[in-house]
């Protein structure tokens, strides 16, 4: 569910670089990509329970 908020965060970021300014665009950017890398390390962390 915390990826369609991802998406979502993108979303508005293109809107607001369409139609609003500049910097609000710049900053939504970097809140999207710091949500990504803490999505990426949360999933990249886990141990998969693998038996052979």
């Amino acid at each position: 569910m915390y990826i369609a908020g991802v998406f979502l965060i993108l979303t508005v970021t293109l809107i607001a670089a369409a139609l609003a300014s500049r910097r609000l665009a710049i900053a939504l950017f970097a809140v999207s990509l710091a949500v990504m890398i803490a999505v990426y390390l949360h999933h990249a962390t886990d141990t998969l329970p693998l038996s052979f």
